[in-house]
This record gives structure tokens, sequence and C-alpha cells, in this order.
């Protein structure tokens, strides 16, 4: 048969025995070509369905992602071949030198030199330590927002900053500039440092003190400071930061008032020096190292601009004398009540390897929260009223004439808290108990080399204040604005109005979230009529289930002794029932007052008694027993 011939087929289709016979279906068979380009395309056809073959998928699929690795490879690296950190430069530019305390303008010039842009920039400056912006107040660390920094170009940043230190005091200043190429998702960095030297200081500061203190001993500091400009220096501030643990005795000459470590000096012509003498006491553990700052400057619109600031650090030695006072049932955080009973407990030990002879102990009331006459000794000690000063000696302890090397004694003593806490002025709140204990020789051996051997320690506990609620009731109203009317004594099915005053004392320190509760009676209606002066009040009465609420933001320290009583006025009416003959109804149960100590941080409360129809503050004694 010729290539063009075709062969027909017989097929023949049905459903089954039943099914009728249909005309054949006849199609041309063709023959398979043949001939070397037929072959090739055969054999392409067969490589092909080898590649995906079981046998060989994997191998396939390894070349893929090889090639796919490649083409990334590929594209970020033409990517980046348009980015090089090398082409990004960020240089700070600074004066050689400068004087202490004054404005100095830093600029941070940047470039981009690369054939994209920098999205994101940000230019971050980190500052040495004593560094002020104009405002005076210190910083660290400046970022600023650059945005999209465009290729091929450059730009420059101003910052205006204030360094303090020692002349001669090298400062460093570094400048990094954050960015992200365009076409790259990576963040990158450059950064620089410059170092200027600080050449000259308006005011120099000299300390010369205590280089190592006893833990309570007493400690001596002079300090110098001096103008060393070609001009006077007009209204001059000295400030002092102590250490926790440093406690101020006195000071020469002495610091402005109502202060301790504040001096104001009106003009320091070029060239003075002046001095102080500091005198105060050091406590803290072995080992540690205490810190006394000083700071000069002077005030401009309102902005303290610095001078010049020197740290002195003093070293605690071992103490040969230990000295402890504690309260009984104190906490850390040491917090006592008005009219409490406060034990102090003082105890010593010898931790010298000599003996310590004819030893002083004394305490120290500090200040007039305390009832003098209530203090008790147990027969051991001797109070001076004069002084407020508790001493102990020899005659009374025999370890404080002699006492060995380790061995320890210990006294107690009482007292008790005022109540009321003592206020003459709203500058009387936040009140402390203070009191200062005292142990000491001046029989001192020679190894010790000082002339007195003398170790304080203090003690203070805030005072919590104290809030007092009173509930009182009337018919013939004193106050104006309010009137009550009905039957007095109350009568069965008609109605008699009362008025309730809810009022609120005070002590030392200020309230804040103040909240009067109670509830109504059935058959005392709540009328809606109030008043009062209190700012910052706000009064809800629930009538379903008749709880009346009085909310107040905050009570002043002293409200009921140097301020007026804080209260509240209010109407209700009474229509006693048939079964309530013979009783004295009660027009409103027992209230309750919750507030926050703003100085102590602890919830105070307080109640007040129910008030019934007798109402017995009412000066006119209406009788309150029902009536038919």
């Amino acid at each position: 048969m010729s290539e063009n011939e075709f062969k027909f087929k017989e097929v023949n289709i049905g459903t089954g025995p039943e099914t009728s016979p249909k005309q054949p279906e006849i199609k041309p068979e063709i023959k398979p070509e043949t001939g070397p380009q037929f072959d090739n395309q055969k054999s392409k056809k067969r490589g092909l369905i080898n590649l995906f073959s079981k046998k060989n998928l994997p191998k396939t699929l390894a070349v893929v992602v090889l090639f796919a690795a490649v083409v990334v490879v590929l594209s970020l690296a033409i990517g980046r071949s348009a980015f090089n950190t090398e082409n990004v430069k960020v240089i700070v530019q600074v004066p050689s030198s400068i004087s202490s305390g004054d404005e100095t303008t830093l600029r941070v010039d940047y470039s981009n030199e690369n054939r994209v842009a920098l999205k994101d920039a940000y230019l971050v400056i980190d500052y040495p330590s004593n560094t002020f912006s104009s405002d005076g107040k210190e910083i660290f660390q400046e970022r600023k927002d650059l945005g999209t920094i465009a290729k091929k170009s450059q730009g420059s940043e101003e910052f205006k900053v204030r360094l303090v230190g020692d002349k001669g005091e090298s400062k460093n200043i570094t400048a990094k500039l954050e960015y992200q190429p365009q076409n790259i998702s990576s963040r990158f960095e450059n950064s620089s440092s410059s170092r200027l030297e600080i050449n000259s200081v308006a005011v120099a500061i000299t300390v010369d003190g205590s280089e190592k203190a006893i833990s309570g001993q007493e400690a001596n500091y002079l300090i110098t400071f001096e103008n060393k400009t070609e001009e006077d220096i007009v209204g001059l501030k000295l400030e002092l930061v102590y250490d926790k643990d440093f406690k101020f005795e006195s000071a020469e000459p002495a610091p402005q008032e109502e202060t301790n470590n504040v001096w104001q000096i009106d003009a320091l012509k070029k060239g003075e020096k002046r001095s102080i003498n500091l005198v105060g006491y050091l406590n803290g553990n072995e080992g540690e190292s205490k810190s006394l700052k000083v700071i000069a400057g002077r005030t401009e619109n309102d902005i303290f601009i610095q001078y010049s600031q020197v740290e002195y650090l003093t070293l605690i030695s071992p103490s040969p004398l230990l000295l402890s006072l504690t309260l009984k049932g104190a906490e850390e955080d040491c917090k006592v009540n008005p009219g409490e009973i406060l034990k102090y407990n003082l105890e010593f030990k010898n931790n010298a390897d000599v003996p310590l002879r004819e030893l002083i102990l004394k305490a120290y009331i500090k200040n007039n929260v305390f009832n003098l006459r209530s203090i008790q000794l147990g027969d051991v000690g001797f109070f001076d009223s004069r002084e407020n000063t508790i001493t102990w000696s020899g005659g009374d302890i025999p370890e404080l004439k002699l006492l060995e090397p380790n061995q320890s004694g210990s006294v107690t003593f009482s007292i008790t808290l005022k109540k009321p806490a003592p206020m003459s002025s709203y500058k009387d709140k936040n009140l402390l108990t203070l009191v200062s204990a005292e142990i000491g020789t001046k029989t001192v051996p020679a190894k010790f080399a000082v002339p007195e051997l003398k170790i304080t320690k203090d003690f203070s506990c805030k005072i919590n204040s104290t809030a007092d609620l009173k509930t009182t009731g009337y018919y013939y109203e004193p106050s104006a604005g309010i009137t009550n009317s009905g039957p007095i004594p109350p009568k069965v099915d008609q109605a008699t109005t009362y008025t309730l005053h809810w009022q609120i004392v005070n002590g030392s320190n200020d309230l804040e979230n103040v909240s009067i509760r109670s509830v109504l009676p059935q058959g005392i209606d709540w009328l809606n009529n109030y008043k009062t002066k209190v700012t910052g009040s706000q009064i809800f009465y629930n009538e379903r289930t008749k709880e009346l609420v009085w909310q107040i933001d905050k009570i002043p320290a002293g409200v009921g002794y140097i301020f007026p009583v804080y209260e509240i006025v209010f109407q209700v009416r009474l229509t006693p029932s048939v079964n309530q003959i013979g009783t004295v109804p009660v027009l409103i149960n027992e209230s309750f007052l919750e507030a926050k100590d703003s100085f102590t941080g602890i919830t105070l409360s307080d109640s007040a008694p129910l008030v019934n129809a007798s109402v017995p503050d009412d000066p006119r004694n209406p009788d309150g027993v029902v009536r038919q």
C-alpha cells in the first residue's frame, strides 16, 4: 500500500445484546511516518519524557533549583553593582576646642554617590556624658529623619549643644547614618567620630575632702570655685547633688533659705575665688563609693546653663563601732498612724579588735509630731526636754562604760505620736517621724588616729493621714437654702422631710479618689434636693438599689483643721406606714468613707452610724416617734 493509501477498520458500537445495530464508523488508519526527520522528533519526545520520569525527577528538580538560584544571585549582583557602602559618606565637623558650658554648633555632612537613592534614612548622633541641649536638658542621643537621600546627592545637618567638662578634657561625638538602598531590602549603617577638647572653663571647681569615711562618721568637704573669665559673672548659682546616704549637717556660708544644697551668688568678680565648708554624715556599706556632685551655672531666660561640673567620691571604710536604730513592727517603707505608740530599739557593737571606753549613746527626737510627755525609758537613761534628747551612759548601761571587742548592747524606748498630727498651715502636710541615734567616745584608741569616734543613724516614717466621717440629721435645718416640712412627730401616711449632712475632716496629707456611700431604707425617698460648696464632687442616687454615693476628686490636707469642713446637705422624705406606729424610723443607714492617701499611698476608711427620725443633732429635739 502506498504512503497515501488508507486502511479502514470496522468498529461495532452498542450497549448490549438488546442494542439495535448501527452503521459501522469508518476511520482512516494513518501509516506512521518514516525517515530521519521523524526519528529525531521521536527521540526528543522520549528525552523530555525521561527527564520527568520517576527515576530522573530528583536530578531534574535539583537542576531547576540551581538554575533559579543562579538567576537570583545574578539579579542581586546586578542590583548591588549600582550600590556600594563606600559611596556613602558621613563626616562630623566640630570645633577644635570649646569653652565648657558654651553653646557649640556641630555639623554633620553626608553624601550618597551611588546610582540608587537611599530611603528611610536616619541621622543618629551619640553624645558623651554631660552634654546638654539649648534648653538645659541633658541629652545622650539625637535622631533625625532624613527621609530619602537622592542618588548622587549630599546634605548636612547642624546640632546645637553645650558640653560641660574640665579644662583639657576630650569629648567624642559619633554620627551614624542608617538607610536602605532603594533596590535592596537590607539596611546599612555608616558612621564616623570626631573628638574635640575643652580648652577653658568659665568657673573652675575643686573639691577637697574625706577620701575615706566610716559609715555614720562625720565627713567634711571644702568646695572652691573661681571665675576664670575676664568679666564678672552675675547671677551665679552653685548646686550640690548629695548621695542618697549623705545627711547634711551644716555649711559655711549657709545655703539659700529653705534649701541645704543651693548657693546663689549675686556677682563673682573676674579672678575671684570663694569657698564653702560642708559638714555632713555618710552612711553605707564597707567598700561603697559615695558621690558629691558640684554644679556651677546661671539661669538665662528661665533655663539653667551649666558652666562646669565636678564629682568627688568618698570610700566607705570599715567602722570600728556599729550602731543600728529600728522601730518594732516597721516595714522597709515605714508608715505610722497619728496616736500610735512607737517602740524604738538601739543596738551597738564593738567591731574593732581593741576595747572601747566611756561611750555615750543618744537619741534625738527631731520634730514636733511626738507627744514628749509619753516617753517611756524603762528607768534607764535621761530625757532632756530642753534639747529633746535621750542620753544613756556607762552609769546606766555597763557596756557603755567598757565595750570589749565583738561585744554588743542595746536599749529601748517608746513614744506616742500626736493625734491629730500638728498643722498650723497647709505647708505642714506630708509629715514624717524623725529620730536620730548617735554613739561615740572621745577616748579613742591611738590606732584610729582621730580625736573623736562618733557614729550616727537616722530612722524616719511617713505619717498616714486621718479621714473622719460624720453624719447628722435635722428637721429644723440650721443652714439656709433648704426648708423641711410635714408633721412632727411624724404621722402615718403623711410625708415629713428631713435634711441629712455628710461632713469630712482630713488630716495632714491630701486625699484622692474619695467616696462616701450609704443606703436609704425602704419608706425613705430621695428628693434630689442638695447643696455643697465642694468643687470637683458629684452625688449619685440609684432608685433601684437606693444606694447614695458622694464622689470627691481631692480633699486637701488640713480640711476641718485649717480649712472648713467638707460638707454636703441633702433632703429626704419619710412617709410612715401603720406598722411603724410607736417606732423611730431610720432616715439613713450606716455611711462609709474610702479614700487614697496621696503621700503614703494607703487606702483610708471610716464610717458613721445611722441617723433616725429623732435627729439627735437637732438642737430643738423634735419628736421622732411615729403617731397615728
